[in-house]
């Protein structure tokens, strides 16, 4: 079966997108980055991990995995973003017959913009031999054989999934478009002129999410008693009105809700300082948000760039739908702009 998938290699998750050409549907699927030695004999998987046997070895991924997940590092040329692309693929894949998979997948756009870096990561990610991989996903101790080939495969920048949304601003070929992705480590700040990438005026900076998470919680530690990453990450999930420490003293919660707002604006004020040091005409042109970090920081987005600050409400998916947007209008099997109707 031939068939047509996007993959978003994220740092925090790895998010896959297919395309079903006989129901006009999509399906989506995503897990967390996270990858351990694993035991095709577990009969205890937490939720949201998968076993597969990849070459004769297996791993556990996803929520289970032991270890702290992806290296918080610009390069995405690791073997854990293999893996776990390839097992986000076998998900999809067929398990009576050899598939056909057409792939897009992305490159932050600094790193994207080398061709040699874009050709060196395709022929890493991508092998020209079938590859078989076995595949867990429950308790029921069902393994599954999923085997494959790759066909016409992509690489794109990183954020411009943001110009293919159904809720994006509407873009001609010269409009200014700023997208401000804001993923677990990086701000990837890029500059497009329609859909082409205006490389010199884009910007990468370590202003993810796990960063906000991490500076937050030493500044609150500071002030007072010791607060872990954990919590941080809890506080920051609540609405904005629900972000302080929870304790019994009235002080302590408003004082730490202001020490949180503060460091939130502080931090996308770094944001827009990044965007100024390219010198974006912030007052006159178009800007686009996505990225999970977004969702955590959108008042202070609002606040600090203005209402014309656009933040897509499916930013999770946004790179993988965007890839698989563009593939398929270049494939020749498709040749149009697929809908986005779910499966």
């Amino acid at each position: 079966m031939e068939r047509f998938i996007s993959v978003d290699a994220g740092k925090f998750a790895t998010k896959s997108v297919e395309y079903d050409l006989t129901n006009n549907k999509i399906i989506k699927s995503s897990f967390r980055t996270k990858i351990c030695d694993g035991d095709m004999r577990d009969d205890a998987l937490e939720s949201g991990t998968i076993l597969v046997n990849l070459n004769g070895k297996t791993y556990k991924i996803g929520n289970g995995a032991r270890g702290n997940g992806a290296e918080l590092t610009t390069t995405k040329m690791a073997d854990i973003h293999k893996i776990c692309m390839l097992s986000a693929i076998a998900q999809f894949a067929s398990s009576d017959e050899i598939d056909t998979i057409n792939c897009a997948i992305g490159l932050p756009a600094s790193e994207w913009a080398n061709v040699s870096k874009r050709e060196d990561y395709k022929a890493f990610m991508f092998s020209d031999e079938e590859v078989v991989i076995q595949i867990r996903t429950d308790n029921s101790m069902n393994i599954t054989e999923k085997r494959f080939r790759f066909g016409k495969t992509f690489v794109f920048p990183e954020s411009i999934g943001a110009l293919y949304m159904n809720d994006s601003p509407s873009i001609d070929q010269n409009s200014y478009v700023g997208v401000i992705d804001l993923g677990n480590l990086n701000l990837n700040a890029t500059l497009w002129q329609g859909v082409e990438l205006l490389v010199d005026d884009s910007v990468t900076d370590e202003l993810g999410g796990n960063i906000l998470t991490r500076g937050l919680a030493a500044e609150l530690s500071s002030q007072f008693s010791r607060v872990n990453e954990a919590m941080v990450t809890n506080i920051l999930s609540q609405p904005s009105e629900y972000r302080f420490l929870s304790n019994n003293s009235e002080d302590i919660k408003n004082e730490s809700a202001k020490v949180i707002k503060r460091y939130l604006l502080d931090h996308t004020r770094a944001i827009k300082r990044d965007c100024d040091s390219k010198k974006w005409p912030l007052d006159y042109m178009t800007l686009i948000c996505i990225g999970g970090t977004s969702v955590v920081l959108s008042e202070e987005l609002k606040e600090v760039f203005g209402d014309n600050i656009t933040i897509l409400e499916n930013s999770y998916y946004c790179n993988a739908l965007g890839f698989l947007r563009i593939m398929c209008a270049k494939l020749p099997e498709i040749k149009r702009i697929i809908e986005f109707n779910e499966g």
